[in-house]
């Protein structure tokens, strides 16, 4: 891969110079920049950047001999480690979209996803943690179980599939191989060698879609977002810096990362380690203890995520859990409250980040610079590479300082479009994105958050669209009525709350709305609370629509009652 190379130490924020924005000749750079260096730590193995580089270029081949091309769209899911990151750098290694598919998804969504995508192979582990994902795609895909993996796959629901290959030791009939199968097709390829990888990799070009990423839109649908191969390289370029802080990750640090690599938050870190060199630490057990452990064990010197993260895992370690976690160094501004607080100094009154997927993560930023004193909170100014406007969300009008309305965004690392959507759909005539955030912008820069116009919940870090549980709760027979909101958490952010109305003398309970919740949607999804009310007492519209900002504040006001019994 053609590359012109500086002469400068790992440690220089930018080590090497592309000809070209693309996945392949950033990879090919970091690789032999680091080829000994571990990027993937996982169950005590270590995976080093020369063993990635070698995997994913024999997997590369397999995918160019079955019949994979430049666009093709191979869809991804698996949870965190080698595997996953040898299968997306495959994809983009020969120009292929790769589809992130999520872990925490049921039978429904995938069966919703994979045709959504028009995903044309899928690579697929075959279980992670209590998770069955081959029981779930043949739920998901009628027909699928009955289909001979031997040809290639014709699913009416999904037409455009043809071949499944497993990570992992079972092989469904339907499946063509496992992944290690199509590794070594490609290692062995006469016909698709390392020079006609090569030639495939230099025809990437900087504005092929490089990955599609689903997320919770404001409708029951999840949106598919869709970035550029000169997205990922030039934000991970310019992502010398932890997550819009002042943090500065070095070469060759430990990140523990509890957050998936199909989340964006999950890739920013990954793709980070990749361009400096570091260890991304994966972990199964995601419990307190399992994250505090992970963190003596291994060493870690960072963890990707906010202080909800942190804070648990810290009281986990018991006595030596202070001792331990002052290893650590902050990773985010999110973080720094936690850090303040474990060194018995007040918290520094800082902005935090502001970002989303369709972003590829932070537009706003904060910094160690102390808030104004006039400003109780504050999601920062503006990043380099990107502008904003506040607009009336009915008229579109763009409002002056100080006023409250939506906040629109354009810059250098926005999503190129959603999938199977027009321009028009995604972005106005200006080319600003419409993020549903109700914000005001001052005079000095700063801005302030307020909350989701839409009524998104986030929860966790996870985007929720309360329609989206409303359509699974609705198909229970004895619902009359049902309304998600999000109630605010001290540990969750937002606490996922449905209201429902029962038919009369009916016997349904949350554990019945709970479980049905939790077969048709990801975990993160299902309401942690579920609460009854008879219709009448629900805030109604004269057109009998639930009121949501109403019910919210109904709910938070029943629920702060309630702990003070």
């Amino acid at each position: 891969m053609p590359m012109s190379k500086t002469e400068a130490s790992p440690d220089d924020p930018d080590p090497w110079r592309l000809r070209t924005d693309v996945v392949p000749e950033w990879w090919y750079a970091a690789s032999e920049s680091y080829p000994d260096e571990t990027l993937i730590l996982k169950d005590k193995v270590s995976y080093s950047f020369r063993e990635i580089d070698t995997r994913s270029a024999a997997l590369a081949r397999g995918l160019l001999a079955e019949g994979a091309t430049k666009g093709s769209k191979i869809g991804l899911l698996a949870p965190n480690g080698p595997e996953w990151v040898i299968a997306w750098l495959a994809i983009n290694r020969i120009g292929g979209l790769a589809v992130f598919l999520s872990t925490f998804a049921s039978a429904a969504e995938l069966g919703y996803a994979v045709p959504y995508a028009d995903v044309q192979i899928l690579i697929v582990s075959e279980t992670y943690l209590r998770h069955d994902y081959l029981a779930r795609l043949e739920e998901g895909l009628p027909g699928l179980a009955e289909a001979d993996g031997k040809a290639p796959l014709t699913l009416a629901i999904a037409p455009f599939l043809r071949s499944a290959w497993i990570i992992g030791a079972r092989r469904p009939r339907w499946a063509r191989g496992s992944l290690e199968d199509l590794e070594a097709r490609g290692a062995a390829s006469q016909e698709y060698n390392a020079a006609l990888l090569a030639a495939a990799e230099a025809q990437v070009a900087t504005a092929d879609a490089a990955m599609l990423i689903f997320t919770s839109g404001t409708t029951a649908f999840p949106k598919a977002v869709v970035h550029t191969q000169g997205t990922v390289v030039r934000r991970s370029l310019s992502g010398r810096r932890a997550m819009a802080s002042s943090t500065e990750i070095e070469h060759g640090a430990r990140i523990l990362l509890p957050s998936p690599f199909f989340w964006i938050s999950g890739m920013l870190t990954l793709c980070g380690a990749i361009q400096r060199g570091s260890c991304v630490i994966c972990l199964d057990d995601h419990s307190p203890r399992g994250v505090f452990e992970a963190i003596r064990d291994y060493g870690a010197k960072y963890v990707s995520g906010v202080a909800s993260v942190l804070t648990p895992a810290c009281a986990a370690g018991g006595e030596e859990g202070p001792a331990v976690m002052s290893q650590l160094r902050p990773m985010s501004s999110h973080q720094m409250a936690f850090f303040d607080r474990l060194a018995d100094r007040p918290p520094a009154r800082l902005a935090l980040a502001l970002g989303m997927t369709e972003t590829f993560g932070p537009f706003s930023g904060g910094s160690n610079e102390e808030l104004p004193p006039d400003l109780p909170a504050s999601v920062g100014r503006v990043l380099e590479g990107w502008e904003w406007k506040i607009v009336d969300p009915q008229t579109g009008r763009t409002l002056p300082d100080n006023e409250f309305g939506e906040l629109c965004v354009r810059g250098v690392f926005l999503m190129d479009g959603m999938y199977k959507k027009e321009r028009h759909e995604v972005f106005d005539a200006d080319g600003y994105y419409h993020t549903g955030d109700g914000c005001t912008l001052r005079p000095d820069g700063y801005l302030v958050y307020g909350n989701r116009l839409s009524g998104m919940i986030k929860t966790s870090g996870a985007n929720v669209s309360p329609e989206e549980v409303e359509v699974a709760i609705r198909a229970l027979p004895d619902v009359v009525d049902v309304c998600v909101v999000g109630v605010p958490d001290p540990k969750l952010g937002q606490m996922v709350v449905a209201a429902v109305v029962r038919s009369p003398g009916s016997t349904l309970d949350e554990g019945d709305v709970r479980a049905q919740a939790q077969a048709r949607l990801s975990s993160f999804k299902a309401p942690k609370r579920v609460l009854f009310f008879e219709y009448s007492d629900l805030p109604r519209t004269p057109s009998h629509k639930i009121r949501a900002p109403a019910l919210r504040q109904m709910i938070a006001d029943m629920m702060a009652n309630e702990e003070k019994v």
